[in-house]
């Protein structure tokens, strides 16, 4: 039996990522062919992958399914990553992907879509933040277009990255507008651990069939983050000013809405049912001493 060929998109950024170094992880367990997608093959990460025997690199655009369908078939399951944009943008990425899956016999797509209030309020509510809106909209599309076909799904919903929490500027921004939140807590995850979700809805997919599955390891607001980072690393947390998160909520609206939607609702993963399924699912300290790169004193 030829082994099951599986489309990675996004193969080299953090979901992708995480999905494709949790599927070659089982690799002494399943017989698999990932398909490594990305828009560039001369990256240091595709080259890294392309010398692994289970990865091949496939150059191309999730805008573009019709060409990735003629260089990499055939495809038995899809990991479908949107990333952000004008308005519609995800949609069209995901809607072109599905519809050319489905065409093409694709036997399972998992879509990483986000929480949007817990697993009852994230089947019937968008939300007013738009990239998280538009991930809605793609769960319904996915849902009513595989209705009837061979093709079976999976949802991962996903909270806030830990991983957005970084030394540089971009990530003293994040710190700076998760301040703005105030004493509410919000729920964050590992990237690493939307990798491992993603990786067992592709291996098992009779297993993961029709699952809508929040993920989230940990729930705290800025002052708590501050005081586990300090224990965890020794150091102060790195932010920068709250009037730069300001500015930035106003250049980036649709984080700013993001952020202004934690103040009043926000994600409401089952973190403890999370942990069941996944036991080493990562709490924010553990992150931060296993994945996040930052080092203790």
């Amino acid at each position: 039996m030829a082994a099951p060929r599986i489309l990675v998109v996004g193969a080299t950024g953090k979901q992708g990522g995480a999905v494709v170094d949790a599927l070659l992880s089982q690799s002494a367990n399943y017989n698999f062919r990932i398909l490594a997608l990305t828009r560039n093959p001369d990256s240091p990460r595709a080259k890294t992958l392309a010398k692994n025997p289970r990865v091949e690199i496939v150059q191309g655009d999730p805008t573009d399914p019709p060409a990735i369908f003629t260089h990499a078939q055939p495809i038995d399951a899809v990991f479908c990553v949107t990333v952000h944009g004008k308005e519609g943008a995800e949609e069209a990425q995901a809607s072109g992907l599905i519809d050319a899956s489905i065409a093409h016999g694709v036997k399972h797509f998992v879509f990483t879509s986000a929480d949007r209030g817990g697993e009852r309020v994230s089947d019937v509510t968008p939300t007013n933040v738009p990239h998280i809106a538009s991930k809605y909209r793609i769960e319904e599309y996915l849902k009513k277009a595989a209705a009837g076909t061979q093709m079976t799904w999976t949802m991962l919903r996903p909270v806030t990255f830990m991983d957005n929490l970084t030394p540089d500027f971009a990530g003293k921004g994040f710190a700076a507008m998760w301040n703005q939140v105030g004493e509410r807590p919000i729920q964050l995850v590992a990237a690493r651990d939307i990798g491992h979700f993603g990786a067992e809805a592709l291996l098992e997919p009779e297993k993961w069939k029709g699952k809508a599955v929040g993920i989230a390891g940990d729930r705290l607001n800025f002052g708590e983050a501050c005081r586990v980072f300090k224990e965890v690393t020794g150091k102060d947390m790195p932010t920068t000013f709250c009037v730069v998160g300001t500015v930035l909520k106003a250049v980036m609206p649709d984080i700013g809405a993001m952020f202004e939607w934690f103040k009043t609702g926000g994600y409401d993963v089952d973190i403890e049912a999370c942990r069941e399924e996944y036991p080493e699912l990562q709490d924010f300290a553990t992150w931060l001493k296993s994945s996040s790169g930052f080092v203790k004193d």
